[in-house]
């Protein structure tokens, strides 16, 4: 479900329009990084950017442009981790769904970046086209991507 805001509406609260999104950014956020406290952390500063850059937000499809940020933001802590640490982390999240274990342990062995495409491919329904945009990489790689993570 996309939501567009007229140019107009733009005058809009920033709660109004961005308001909702925050429990699914959470939830996007917590498959990337693999910790529900640090994805709430990730999408506060992801809310606060949004806040700060409102008055350039063109007023289209208000959850991705919420959705890029947070998942740059959450791309770059872990590129971050792994300068410092040398490693990625490899702690079990203990936040997964007992719906079906497997499935969950298997997202989270996935790279970051396939990890992210098949999320907002299949949990979010945005397009190769979307996700290329939001990510700033050419469509095909994001078709790369999503065409290995499903062959994993």
């Amino acid at each position: 479900m996309t939501t567009r805001v007229a140019a107009g509406a733009i005058e809009a609260t920033f709660e109004e329009v961005v308001g909702p999104h925050y429990d699914g950014l959470v939830r996007r956020l917590s498959f990337i990084v693999g910790d529900p406290d640090e994805a709430r952390d990730l999408a506060q500063a992801a809310y606060l950017r949004a806040f700060e850059a409102w008055s350039r937000f063109d007023g289209a499809d208000p959850r991705g442009w919420l959705y890029t940020i947070g998942i740059n933001l959450a791309l770059s802590e872990l590129r971050r981790r792994v300068r410092w640490r040398g490693r990625p982390p490899t702690d079990e999240p203990t936040w997964l769904l007992d719906v079906d274990p497997d499935l969950w342990a298997a997202i989270a062995q996935l790279d970051r970046r396939h990890r992210a495409v098949l999320l907002m491919n299949t949990l979010d329904g945005y397009t190769q086209a979307e996700i290329a945009t939001m990510l700033g990489v050419p469509p095909g790689t994001v078709a790369s991507w999503l065409s290995r993570t499903k062959t994993l």
